[in-house]
């Protein structure tokens, strides 16, 4: 956590596992906040410096730099007027171990956890405690698609503050049923604004428009796709724009992270 940043009190606190995730993901909403005067913080788990010597230039593994994945988060962030705090932890696809990488393709990062982030878990909701504590609304990942990263987050946040969290779904990942077991779906309207502030924001992240979508127009096009889909198709009278998110369903069961995943992206 950066000296002296805290989560200021009655705010909102926006766990992301990477830079993006909270833009791609939330941006909406933390556009809306930012025009109601509404403090908000996001906090990115897994930006910390790349482990290990290995040059990754021109492998999948680029697309995770550290150093172009923070400059654009501290970009988007300062656009939607939201406080960004990077913690330390390094990304799965970069961290290493004797001297090889844990996972050795993009798949494995959906696969089971690595022997050597047994600790990891532990790690990260020690550093996400002071954040999530006091009168702040906590917005974590459903960890949809199962990357390590994503799982990591959720399961920490569920054992801090499980009463009061709002779950969000991973974009763009694909969501399903056992993601959002024990939980109800709740639609937020976006005004025009605010989605305009939100997809110019999300184009910040550059490197990860084009690792995914081939470029910046198509990320635009994906995220108007999925708030239209969360709208009600109506107009002056309803919302045709929304995002959805999930809350604890009274009396159900406390929801659980898959261990792995398949087919994430594109859903």
């Amino acid at each position: 956590m950066t000296a002296g940043t805290h989560p200021a009190p009655g705010g909102h606190v926006v766990l992301a596992p990477h830079a993006d995730d909270a833009v791609w993901s939330v941006g909406g909403r933390l556009a809306r906040w930012a025009a109601e005067g509404r403090r908000t913080t996001v906090v990115t788990v897994f930006a910390g410096p790349a482990e290990g010597p290995a040059d990754v230039s021109g492998t999948w593994r680029e697309a995770a730099d550290p150093r172009v994945r923070r400059a654009e988060d501290a970009a988007a962030c300062a656009e939607l007027g939201a406080v960004l705090v990077p913690l330390g932890f390094t990304d799965a696809a970069l961290r290493t171990a004797a001297g090889g990488f844990l996972y050795s393709a993009p798949r494995r990062l959906l696969g089971p956890r690595h022997p050597a982030d047994a600790r990891l878990l532990e790690e990260v909701r020690a550093a996400l405690g002071p954040l999530c504590a006091g009168p702040v609304t906590v917005h974590a990942p459903l960890a949809a698609g199962g990357h390590v990263d994503h799982r990591l987050v959720r399961e920490a946040v569920e054992a801090l503050v499980p009463g009061r969290t709002v779950w969000y779904e991973d974009f763009p990942y694909r969501l399903r049923g056992r993601d959002h077991a024990g939980l109800l779906p709740r639609a937020e309207p976006l005004p025009a604004g605010a989605v305009e502030r939100w997809l110019s924001a999300a184009g910040r992240y550059a490197s990860q428009a084009r690792a995914h979508f081939g470029s910046v127009p198509a990320l635009r096009e994906a995220l108007l796709a999925r708030a239209r889909g969360h709208g009600d198709g109506s107009d002056a009278d309803g919302y045709r724009l929304a995002d959805r998110h999930w809350l604890p369903a009274a009396g159900g069961p406390p929801a659980r992270t898959a261990e792995g995943g398949r087919d994430p992206r594109r859903a």
